[in-house]
């Protein structure tokens, strides 16, 4: 029986200052990488220059996973950005960003559903899904379409970074951070609450079961 060759990946992250990738996503690499047997690139948007490519042929066209929960500019301008640059360089399969995966989403349902609110927390307060603003009427639409599914409500929550001068972020209830790495946010959340997506084992098993079935 002829063995089927898995396609490289490359994952288009935000990354922190200074092109720095989080650990839990470097590991995700890695275990893609010896999962599949084929190469994986990580790309932070936040790199000085872009990484070489994995190598790519007309049988395993390079497969492009924007790993971004909300559409945003990074999904609406970056990303279709880096698709025409490899595009230059081989053949090329791009997908949808992360948050918008039926599976995804079913993860963040079934992770809300798991808070409990408070007893005497008043109707509709809560979970909370923590997430970066958005604008415009794509981004409104999408986040009317996250709380229908999650059963979670969305609250728009800056990035900024945590100063011990400034007081504790304030929560209206259970909540949960919409950041599938560690960055500014989850650093400014207290522990466990600050735990990003991809440390917590119901949402890094749904994304190595589908980024390892992928052709």
């Amino acid at each position: 029986m002829r063995r089927i060759i898995a396609s490289p990946l490359l994952l288009v992250v935000h990354g922190r200052a200074g092109g720095l990738i989080p650990a839990e996503l470097q590991d995700l690499a890695r275990q893609l990488e010896e999962g599949r047997g084929a190469p994986v690139g990580l790309e932070a948007l936040t790199a000085g220059e872009p990484p070489a490519l994995p190598a790519s042929s007309s049988a395993t066209p390079l497969l492009l996973v924007p790993l971004f929960l909300l559409p945003g500019s990074h999904v609406r301008r970056d990303v279709p950005r880096i698709a025409a640059r490899c595009r230059q360089c081989g053949p090329l399969r791009s997908l949808p960003f992360l948050g918008s995966w039926p599976a995804w989403q079913g993860a963040l349902a079934a992770e809300l559903a798991a808070l409990k609110a408070p007893a005497d927390a008043p109707a509709g307060d809560g979970p909370w899904l923590l997430h970066h603003p958005l604008e415009g009427p794509l981004g409104a639409a999408f986040l009317a379409h996250l709380e229908a599914v999650t059963g979670g409500r969305c609250r728009a929550t800056p990035y900024t970074a945590p100063n011990p001068a400034d007081a504790p972020l304030p929560l209206p209830g259970p909540a949960l951070p919409l950041a599938l790495a560690a960055n500014r946010l989850t650093d400014a959340l207290p522990s466990p609450l600050g735990v990003p997506l991809l440390q917590r084992p119901r949402f890094r098993a749904v994304l190595l079961e589908a980024l390892m079935a992928l052709p």
